[in-house]
């Protein structure tokens, strides 16, 4: 006989090993998960460490262009190149006019003024070219965070996808396995009903058989009931 019991014993077998298996699933995606961040992590340092050093230059040129003069002329000053070449330019400046005998003139002022404004502006000018690549490594740096930023939501969203989708295929598929045993119940009821319903049908035609075999000339009570039964 089929047996119902089987059925239901092994839908909870299944059940059992879809739970047990559930954790090792979701363990082997979380440190997959883990894993990822973490390599996103040191790409995220290596790009907070370009943006830091673009910004330094970023701010200086900012300086150099949008400062107040006296900030221009600070930051200038701070240059030790800039202050040699202005020390030996008036010292030498002076070295000529006084050879000349013009060292009282009123031309020895406009020419210091003159020769400092030039040197300022070149000093400045190459100051702000020299500072240019740092432009291009501050760029690098924000474009860089941002792509690890967007691939890191990819990868939380995708992780907790997964997730979801783990819990809800082990529901499923538990589901699943309480349903077939149901139906492998109701099959096997039935099926029990009709192996019962065969034998006693059986037994009755063997007992209804014999009663007719053993009444004189096969007539009488037997006969008629035989013929009831359609036998």
């Amino acid at each position: 006989m089929a047996s119902a019991k089987g059925a239901r014993t092994a839908a909870l077998w299944g059940a059992g090993q879809l739970e047990a298996n559930q954790p090792k699933v979701l363990g082997e995606l979380q440190s997959g998960y883990d894993t990822a961040r973490g390599y996103l992590g040191q790409a995220g340092d290596l790009y907070g460490g370009m943006t830091a050093q673009g910004q330094q230059g970023v701010d200086k040129y900012n300086l150099l262009t949008l400062g107040s003069g006296a900030d221009i002329q600070r930051a200038l000053e701070g240059n030790a190149g800039y202050q040699f070449n202005l020390d030996q330019g008036l010292q030498a400046l002076q070295r000529s006019r006084a050879a000349q005998g013009m060292l009282a003139s009123g031309n020895t002022d406009t020419d210091t003024l003159s020769f400092a404004s030039g040197l300022a502006g070149q000093q400045l000018a190459a100051e702000r070219a020299a500072l240019s690549p740092y432009f291009s490594l501050y760029s690098g740096g924000i474009g860089g965070q941002a792509g690890v930023l967007g691939t890191q939501a990819g990868t939380a969203t995708d992780y907790y996808t997964s997730r979801a989708n783990v819990f809800d295929d082990t529901t499923k598929s538990i589901v699943g396995l309480g349903t077939e045993a149901l139906k492998a119940g109701d099959a096997a009821k039935n099926q029990n009903q009709a192996n019962m319903l065969n034998v006693g049908t059986g037994i009755a035609k063997l007992a209804l058989g014999g009663l007719a075999g053993g009444l004189p000339g096969g007539g009488g009570m037997g006969a008629g009931f035989l013929k009831v039964l359609g036998g």
